[in-house]
């Protein structure tokens, strides 16, 4: 009996390392699909055959799609690319250019030009900007909630 009880014992603690070495498979899979690796190299790569990668692209496409967009948003941190960064930047130059037309007469010759660039900061600053949404939480009063009478966002436009 102890000899059928070690052997059931061994073939339960195969199976589980089975199962880490599969998820840290599929792990790896989200993560070189995430990088744009195609199936060919990912394939050789795990040891693992392209229908199996196909069947795992399906059911881990949102990881594969989040990991993707994290690194877009790092890389647009790192180059300060960001619309954030935009709008600060803009926003500071639209600044300097409001402070130095503040300082200038109309007789000077380059007002036109600084005027120009007001209007160009201004435009773009504004096709940058976005609705701000506030949400809420439905008002329970010791009675049943109709969602459909509930309001679930406010919106402010400053």
């Amino acid at each position: 009996m102890d000899y059928l009880t070690s052997i059931l014992s061994a073939i339960i603690n195969i199976e589980v390392i089975m199962v880490a070495i599969t998820q840290k498979t599929r792990q790896q899979f989200v993560e070189l699909r995430a990088e744009g690796m195609s199936y060919d190299k990912i394939a050789k790569k795990l040891k693992v055959s392209k229908t199996t990668l196909v069947a795992w692209s399906r059911e881990y496409e949102v990881d594969v799609s989040n990991l993707q967009t994290i690194a877009l948003e790092a890389l647009q941190e790192r180059y300060k690319v960001g619309k954030q960064h935009r709008l600060e930047l803009w926003s500071e130059q639209l600044e300097m250019v409001r402070n130095e037309l503040k300082t200038r007469g109309l007789g000077d010759i380059p007002t036109p030009k600084l005027i120009e660039l007001l209007d160009t900061l201004s435009e773009k600053l504004k096709s940058e900007a976005t609705q701000v949404r506030f949400k809420s939480e439905p008002y329970i009063k010791n009675e049943l909630i109709d969602f459909s009478k509930t309001k679930t966002s406010d919106y402010w436009n400053g």
